[in-house]
């Protein structure tokens, strides 16, 4: 480490000249005394009062030097550690030797930029290859890492003065923020090699060449064994343990649990010399350090080249349609795909670490994949066609080729829309078109770390009536836990009653984790509500919890998702952690925002975008209560089909029915309230009418009847397991459903009941609320034969939010407002009893009403009425719509996922 340089006064003034005294001359002084002599004209002496104004300038000019903040001008802050980087450069490789020793290679790479000023707001996306090359000389692996960084600097000052995170020792522009990337060896290079490092060309966003230099530290992680663990934590002195534990944890390394302690010392880090010669095989500079960094902005993460998947974690990829992936990891391991809803397919990775599987669904979603045993790296691509199925804003830099050529798969390819392990001949991947990385969306977001005496500080803006905080904590990656404590306490006086508690367990989340090596809680949302004129609110907690503060946004009921995440979903589903032009909630700053940056106390999350089912991160229906509401009063009712999609092998919703607008193989139940037999609801052309209806189950005819009406209903007794089903007989314009689910995934319709709302008659609901219950109301709209704009006031009569300042609540009432939305919104669908032969022409779109855990418990009233067109609105709304309801945190008594008013012969 440098030693600090000190600090002069400024140079550049110059002492007015002091008036001559009317003194005989004096001899000339010593040139070492301050003053040069002239023969022609001896100096006078100078008059001591001008001395002592010169000195207390001087000590004035250095003192304020020293204040903090303040660096001389035209000088940079002096350097908290230097080092020597090696170049990495894209004409020739950086060769590092890799020792038996060491499982992992750690680079820490800079970016050295040609900046004039600083702009900490622009990105700087650059790349590097690396080749894994083992003791025989041959390469067993090449991987591809994309970064991307900024340059932290003090836009108050030009650019090379005051705070800086790195700079060069000599030369102009700028250095970037180090980035961190773990080349893991153990699995390519168990007995040693080498690592050679070749830089991509580095491009703008917009394509465009950059003009930078890639530096980098390289580290061998080393493992030390359970003997000398134990000596080396003995030879820590309380600073260096310090040091330690502040790297992982706001715990002290005393506080640290048994695990986490031996997780921290087991490894030690070397550093690892590049082979050849300076200047001829490689190039080095001189790199200063600091710890300084910008205050992070909301984060647009782009992914990472290699993702770390196993038992405990996975990733997510969004996709629209279907594509070939290919996964690239260590040879031997098992991948698990689920693609979408679908039951996870596993595939082994074969000798050259390389499996393709097959996703065939067409709709819009998630694609999870883990693994099975310890966490291990891979990478995703796919073909340069297919890539943009990707939703997202993602990068896909390309994809090197495997060395040689992959060897066939020995599994077998399965049919339908689970993932198919893809065969691969030799060769094929001399052949193969282009493949582009296709890498989760990942986002860095901030959190800010609790500590039980040093609180975080939130300013309740004038007319905010609620704080909301997002809460997380820390989970031992290495101790198995699959939970987590929070504690956070909130206080906004000195009183007892001045204040709230929560103590929350939160489960481990598979997809997010922390930077600093800990895995990550599932998010708690939690709200106060503070009494009125509370301008300060205190935020203290245990040190593993962290939180993000919150706010409502005044006038804005929605969550718009930014292009291009603003795609239809499926009913009950939504996205996660995807980017937003606007949403209900923002974040807010912490008063003490920077103190707290400067004491290092906060954590940064990685989370994954991806899509899930409405609510709290649930997978399925018993994770998620449901119930179906019925309006007061019975209104007419009608049957919406609305399109959906089922997996191979998933489980069939009780509501769902199959198209045979062809012959279609279904799967018949063997047992059950459906075992052996199947229903068929159809509605024939008009020119039928007395014509006979006939269905076949496997080519033969297993029942015929006449057609004495439009629609109709039919039983036919069928053997278990997959049957082929045709309908004949209906005409063109004819359609039949089949209440068994497709054998081998596809297109489906999910049933609901709709109730007809009119201006003239509202509609009601009545259900009960439990204390600490928080409940989503759905309603699902449907504007009949079009795309149309509706407007539905709601009221939830006798719901006063109770007072609640001494606790925290999960969810606010707003209880009145009006739906505003347009039908086909969400998505086109069928009125089954509508007098039109038309299908698919009816629009749904869909509003949800929220009751929150801040009302007290009892009975819950809620109105609808229809409302008519606002001044100024384009078209004529709808005069009637059709409403569903579904009630979201209530499971109903009883639920077999059956039908919900329809006998099965009703037509």
């Amino acid at each position: 480490m440098t030693a600090p340089a000190k600090h002069r006064a400024p140079a550049g003034h110059t002492a007015p000249a002091p008036p001559r005294p009317a003194r005989p001359p004096l001899r000339a002084r010593s040139a070492t005394g301050g003053f040069r002599a002239h023969a022609s004209a001896p100096r006078k002496a100078l008059n001591p009062r001008w001395l002592i104004a010169m000195a207390l300038l001087g000590v004035t000019a250095f003192a304020l030097s020293m204040l903090p903040g303040a660096p001389p001008l035209g000088t940079s802050l002096p350097a908290e550690d230097e080092i020597l980087a090696y170049h990495i450069e894209p004409e020739r490789d950086l060769a590092i030797k890799v020792p038996a020793e060491i499982d992992a290679v750690e680079v820490t790479t800079w970016a050295a930029v040609k900046a004039d000023v600083c702009d900490s707001a622009r990105r700087y996306p650059y790349g590097f290859v690396a080749a894994f090359v083992n003791e025989r000389g041959k390469e067993v692996a090449r991987h591809v890492y994309d970064l991307e960084s900024r340059v932290s600097c003090d836009p108050d000052r030009p650019l090379g003065e005051g705070e800086y995170a790195a700079r060069l020792a000599s030369g102009a522009g700028a250095v970037t923020d180090p980035r961190s990337t773990l080349l893991i060896t153990h699995d390519v290079l168990p007995q040693g090699g080498q690592v050679r490092l070749r830089a991509k060309p580095a491009v703008d966003t917009d394509g465009r060449p950059l003009d930078l230099t890639i530096l980098s530290r390289l580290e061998g992680r080393y493992q030390r064994s359970e003997a000398s663990r134990a000596l080396y934590e003995q030879s820590l002195d309380a600073e260096e343990r310090r040091q330690m534990g502040r790297r992982v944890s706001a715990l002290g390394f005393a506080d640290l649990p048994e695990p986490s302690r031996k997780e921290l010392l087991r490894g030690w880090a070397r550093r690892l010399e590049a082979g050849g010669r300076e200047g001829i095989d490689y190039e080095m500079s001189r790199l200063l350090l600091r710890r300084f960094r910008m205050p992070f902005p909301r984060a647009e993460g782009r992914g990472a080249s290699e993702f770390v998947i196993g038992e405990r974690h996975a990733a997510a990829l969004n996709f629209r349609g279907p594509l070939s992936l290919d996964i690239e990891g260590p040879p031997g391991r098992t991948v698990r795909v689920a693609d979408g809803a679908s039951a996870p397919a596993s595939v082994e990775l074969g000798p050259l670490g390389r499996a393709t599987v097959r996703l065939s669904r067409e709709d819009i979603r998630t694609v999870v994949i883990d693994g099975v045993g310890p966490d291990f790296g891979v990478r995703f691509g796919a073909p340069e066609a297919q890539a943009m199925q990707q939703i997202g804003e993602i990068v896909h830099p390309a994809m090197p080729p495997p060395a040689v050529a992959a060897a066939p798969s020995a599994a077998a390819e399965a049919s339908g829309a689970a993932p198919e392990p893809a065969t691969e001949a030799p060769g094929a991947a001399l052949a193969a078109p282009m493949r582009l990385q296709t890498p989760p969306d990942v986002r860095l977001v901030r959190y800010l770390a609790l500590d039980p005496s040093d609180p975080v500080i939130a300013r309740m803006a004038p007319g905010q009536e609620l704080l909301g905080l997002l809460i997380r904590t820390e989970i031992e990656a290495s101790g198995g836990a699959n939970q987590g404590d929070a504690t956070v306490v909130a206080r906004w006086g000195p009183g007892p009653t001045e204040r709230a508690e929560l103590k929350v367990t939160l489960p481990r989340s598979r997809f997010e984790w922390w930077t600093d090596g800990f895995d990550a809680s599932e998010p708690r949302l939690a709200i106060l509500r503070p009494p009125e004129g509370v301008e300060r609110i205190e935020i203290t907690g245990d040190a593993r919890t962290h939180v993000r503060l919150r706010a409502i946004e005044p006038g804005v009921n929605e969550t718009l998702y930014r292009l291009p995440y603003r795609v239809t979903l499926a009913e009950d589903e939504t996205w996660r952690y995807a980017p937003f032009d606007v949403s209900t909630w923002t974040d807010v700053r912490a008063v003490n925002l920077d103190e707290l940056e400067r004491k290092e106390r906060f954590s940064d999350l990685r989370e994954q975008v991806r899509i899930e089912r409405s609510g709290e991160g649930a997978k399925s229906d018993a994770d998620r209560p449901e119930r179906i509401l019925l309006p007061e009063h019975a209104p007419v009712r009608r049957r919406l089909l609305m399109p959906a999609w089922q997996s191979a092998g998933e489980a069939s919703p009780g509501d769902a029915w199959t198209p045979l607008l062809v012959a279609k193989d279904v799967r018949v139940d063997g047992e059950g309230a459906r075992a052996g037999r199947l229903s068929v609801i159809y509605r024939a052309a008009r020119a039928s009418l007395g014509k006979e209806v006939a269905v076949r189950v496997d080519g033969e005819v297993a029942l015929r009847e006449p057609i004495v009406a439009l629609s109709g209903a039919l039983r036919v007794a069928a053997p278990a397991g997959t049957r082929r089903v045709e309908i004949e007989g209906l005409g063109g314009a004819g359609v039949a459903y089949t209440d068994a689910p497709p054998a081998n995934g596809g297109a489906i319709v999910r049933r609901r009941d709709v109730f007809e709302l009119t201006r003239a008659r509202p509609m009601t609901y009545r259900f009960k609320q439990a204390a600490g219950e928080t409940l989503h109301l759905v309603l699902f709209v449907v504007t009949p034969g079009e795309n149309a704009d509706y407007r539905i006031r709601y009221r939830i009569e006798g719901a006063k939010p109770g007072s609640r300042e001494a606790a925290f609540f999960r969810r606010v009432t707003i209880p009145d407002g009006v739906l505003a939305g347009r039908g086909g919104d969400l998505t086109r669908a069928t009125l089954w009893e509508a007098a039109t032969e038309e299908r698919g022409k009816d629009g749904v779109g869909r509003g949800v009403i929220r009751l929150g855990d801040d009302l007290a418990p009892g009975e819950r009233v809620v109105r609808l009425s229809l409302l008519g067109p606002q001044a100024g609105d384009a078209g004529e709304p709808a005069k009637a719509v059709w409403v569903g309801a579904v009630l979201v945190g209530q499971r109903a008594p009883g639920r077999d996922n059956g039908p919900r008013l329809w006998v099965e012969d009703d037509p």
